[in-house]
């Protein structure tokens, strides 16, 4: 019984070898850079072709890939986002309605990384004259490589002007964004914030806002 074993594993091993040998043949005529570790011995194969050049073979190009180029395939979406320049517009009181404006912000969004944090800051401002200067941290978190949710806290100083009365001084603007990317890294989303004193002094009623944003890497921005 055990010649026998022998003989069977013997038997499969040399038909393992036969079958591999046409595959192998087929794989030099295609790769003919891995001639030389495969000699010409093969039945079919008339003479070794020419040896290749010495030093490694590339497929692809040994160019490092830039932080800011194409979304690259295969890799974490989060790869090397960069700073941005982030743009809104949109509707200031939204939920209450009682003093209501056109917005527009600018804001600077930082590449750094602290923890799953970046800095950011930016500007406020309404068709009533209301301004909020604020600076904070956001954090982006990544559902495929297209979609962003960005959830950010800052405080800031405000100044209502002559549009609604939530007073002035320190105001907190909580907000969250949800963005669209695209393959040069800008992004187009929708906003919703929220600003109060934390109930730091009386009155507090506080405003929301929903507005459109679109965000551009700041490399992009100055190329224009």
């Amino acid at each position: 019984m055990t010649m026998l074993l022998r003989c069977l594993l013997l038997a499969g091993f040399s038909l393992g070898i036969l079958a591999a040998m046409p595959a192998q043949a087929q794989y030099q005529s295609q790769y003919p850079q891995y001639q030389t570790q495969y000699p010409a011995q093969y039945p079919g194969q008339a003479q070794p072709r020419q040896q290749a050049p010495a030093g490694p073979v590339y497929a692809q190009s040994t160019q490092a890939p830039q932080p800011n180029a194409m979304l690259p395939a295969g890799k974490p979406a989060a790869a090397d986002d960069p700073a941005f320049w982030a743009f809104s517009a949109g509707w200031f009181d939204l939920n209450k309605q009682k003093d209501q404006a056109v917005e527009g912000r600018i804001e600077y969004r930082a590449a750094e990384k602290y923890w799953i944090f970046k800095p950011f800051g930016g500007v406020m401002a309404t068709s009533d004259g209301a301004v909020h200067g604020f600076a904070g941290v956001l954090t982006d978190f990544y559902f495929g490589r297209r979609w962003v949710v960005t959830p950010s806290f800052a405080p800031g100083l405000y100044y209502e002007g002559d549009g609604k009365h939530i007073s002035n001084g320190i105001q907190f603007r909580s907000q969250l964004e949800i963005s669209y990317r695209f393959d040069d890294r800008s992004r187009l989303g929708l906003s919703f914030n929220h600003i109060s004193n934390a109930g730091i002094r009386d009155p507090n009623p506080g405003s929301e806002s929903l507005a459109l944003t679109y965000a551009i890497p700041t490399d992009k921005l100055f190329k224009w």
